[in-house]
């Protein structure tokens, strides 16, 4: 069946409404329509099939119908949270943005939609660092000494950088009165260049980001030492795991020439 985008809206609330007593009002409030108009649709729509009575009088949809309301609801519970992430938008606003985009706009805008949402939250399920709230979490460590899992991404995004072979995993992390540091040992980096030749590379020079600026890091032979305050991010994974996010900027040597500086995410993992 091919509804108009109207015949949609009243579709999905007459399913919405289906327990109510008050049927006729509720579809007439929320569509902003008078009761004449919804008893008018109401019948067109039992007689052609896309609505029908149960046993106990109540209007129910049919179930090709019902189907297609399914579609709508399943896409609108993925679009709904991208409107109330909209200034001024109450949650219920957005419920109904939500619903009436996707009534409205053609299905390829709609579906176009859906994909950037769902690779937005697969970022964010990967690199939920990557969230533009401020910290509000603090750093929880007593005295001691902690080993720290960690990764390196590509700046940015969740794709792991080939630097993440360059260390010796865990990382050392030493607390001492609230202040303490993260030391990082760089390892040689063995992989095939684009026409098939191999290289040898290694870290040569670290530097973090710190108030808009890079820093370069301490080193001493192959480790190199990151201040706790040096962490721009502190986040939450989904598994409720404590993490801190660094920007860094890489520089390697490859063979006898240096390599190109990269900028690069370390994302640490506090477990």
């Amino acid at each position: 069946m091919n509804f108009t985008p109207k015949q949609l809206q009243y579709l999905f609330y007459i399913d919405f409404y289906r327990n109510s007593n008050r049927l006729i009002s509720d579809l007439a409030e929320q569509l902003g329509v008078s009761k004449a108009a919804v008893s008018q649709v109401i019948n067109l729509y039992e007689s052609n099939g896309s609505i029908h009575r149960d046993s106990s009088g109540k209007i129910a949809l049919t179930c090709a119908t019902e189907s297609v309301i399914k579609e709508i609801k399943g896409k609108q519970k993925i679009i709904t949270p991208f409107f109330c992430e909209m200034r001024n938008l109450t949650h219920e606003m957005a419920v109904k943005s939500a619903l009436q985009y996707i009534c409205f706009m053609p299905r390829e805008s709609v579906d176009g939609l859906i994909q950037k949402i769902e690779e937005s939250n697969e970022i964010r399920r990967i690199r939920w660092d990557l969230d533009d709230e401020k910290n509000k979490i603090s750093l929880p460590f007593i005295n001691g000494r902690y080993q720290v899992p960690f990764n390196v991404y590509k700046k940015g995004c969740q794709e792991i950088s080939m630097g993440d072979k360059g260390f010796v995993k865990p990382a050392k992390m030493v607390v001492i009165d609230g202040k303490g540091t993260i030391t990082l040992t760089a390892k040689e980096i063995r992989y095939r260049g684009k026409i098939g030749k191999y290289f040898r590379g290694k870290l040569s020079r670290l530097s973090c980001l710190k108030d808009g600026e890079y820093i370069q890091v301490k080193r001493q032979k192959n480790e190199y030492t990151i201040p706790l305050h040096y962490i721009n991010k502190l986040s939450k994974a989904p598994d409720g795991t404590l993490c801190g996010t660094v920007r860094i900027l890489a520089e390697a040597s490859r063979c006898v020439a240096n390599m190109l500086a990269s900028e690069a995410d370390i994302v640490f993992r506090f477990v």
